[in-house]
């Protein structure tokens, strides 16, 4: 069973893991980190996150490889999936959706923002 305040973040960039996580963090969020989609996919499987986000463009496995290994593995399927991308490009977004992607957020985003969307989905 997920934790309900468990997220999931995997973004190459460094800087971007660490405002995100601190920002979850304050908001009263356990933050688990990875910072490429292979790492995402193994600890979504063994962390059973309530929530999951992932940058497009990383190393390893991109976000949308990372993001189809997610929703198509019985162990963690269930967990929404939450994509980050600095372009917005509508093809990248649209083939996330269609992996099962429940939305995106562009970054930079707001702290709001952010947290409107985290909490939409975990409410």
């Amino acid at each position: 069973m997920p934790l309900r305040n468990k997220i999931l973040i995997a973004d190459d960039d460094a800087e971007m893991l660490e405002t995100l996580s601190n920002m979850l963090e304050a908001a009263g969020y356990a933050v688990i980190k990875a910072e490429n989609g292979l790492e995402a996919v193994e600890l979504a499987r063994k962390e059973l996150p309530a929530l999951i986000m992932l940058d497009i463009h990383m190393p390893k496995m991109d976000g949308l490889k990372a993001c189809k290994e997610i929703k198509t593995d019985q162990v963690s399927k269930t967990i929404p999936v939450v994509m980050l991308t600095v372009e917005g490009s509508i093809k990248e977004i649209e083939q996330a959706i269609t992996y099962g992607a429940k939305t995106y957020i562009t970054k930079p985003s707001s702290r709001n923002e952010i947290l409107k969307v985290v909490k939409s989905i975990l409410s």
